[in-house]
């Protein structure tokens, strides 16, 4: 018997899972005429404290040559590859571990001090902070209309 959600985010979360199993399946198809390489998107925690806004992602069996981090007007991209794990010669019982090429898009907030950012990359978890502006300007402003 299905569970039928009552709160609008675990409708959400149950969309999420459902569109999930779509791609999967999606993936399987992968060989066949008109589909290109999977690309995978890795799990992020963000969350922000009294002095910075971090962003964690999770990327195990990852190289940190292999990442690559930009700052796109007020969004950070993280994209690379990871190692290619299937062994091609095993029957596989359950393969859940993406490979392959990977992006991630996460929106920074405008109050964050782009220029200082730091990131470090330890046991599978890239970290990326982003300190508060010191000067808490403005963002959104009305412009008048002649």
């Amino acid at each position: 018997m299905a569970v039928i959600p009552k709160e609008p985010l675990e409708w959400l979360n149950l969309f999420r899972q459902q569109m999930d199993e779509i791609f999967r399946y999606l993936s399987t198809l992968e060989g066949r005429e008109g589909f290109a390489e999977q690309e995978s998107s890795p799990l992020v925690d963000i969350y922000e404290s009294a002095g910075s806004f971090v962003v964690e992602v999770e990327l195990p069996g990852c190289e940190a040559k292999d990442i690559t981090l930009s700052i796109c007007c007020s969004t950070l991209v993280v994209e690379g590859t990871t190692r290619e794990g299937a062994v091609p010669s095993v029957n596989y019982i359950c393969l859940e571990r993406s490979t392959g090429r990977f992006c991630r898009a996460i929106e920074i907030p405008p109050t964050a001090d782009l220029d200082r950012v730091q990131a470090r990359y330890r046991r599978g978890l890239l970290t990326v902070v982003f300190p508060w502006c010191k000067d808490k300007k403005t963002h959104i402003r009305e412009i008048p209309i002649e």
